[in-house]
């Protein structure tokens, strides 16, 4: 029992801290900025907003920073500004919910080892 509640804890502890953006990593490491060269777009525009999708969650992904106010990755220089927009929230939303759905299992499988010991 105290193994679940101490679990529980710890999971909601790093979902808060997940949220508010902190991190045990430094801030002075290097980034990799996304150029502002301009690419060839591709004709389609569902093929240029998959494109856009693509590399904004290659960049968040990869722990880069990417907003508003950042440059735009190459793929996404012709797309509307909502649209990008809107493309970094829904990517920024999926990439969270993926690493809270990892770091839960992780909990879980470390919980189930120490009750196996």
């Amino acid at each position: 029992m105290r193994i679940r509640t101490t679990a529980a804890a710890i999971t909601g502890a790093t979902l808060l801290l997940a949220l508010v953006g902190c991190s045990s990593e430094p801030d002075n490491k290097p980034e990799t900025k996304p150029s502002r060269t301009t690419s060839s777009a591709p004709a389609d525009p569902e093929a240029a907003a998959q494109a856009c999708s693509d590399e904004v969650y290659a960049h968040i992904s990869a722990g880069n920073q990417l907003g508003a106010d950042e440059p735009r990755p190459d793929a996404c220089t012709n797309i509307p500004e909502a649209d990008y927009l809107d493309t970094l929230l829904a990517i920024t939303q999926q990439v969270n919910k993926n690493n809270r759905e990892d770091l839960e299992q992780e909990i879980e499988d470390a919980a189930s080892a120490d009750t196996n010991e």
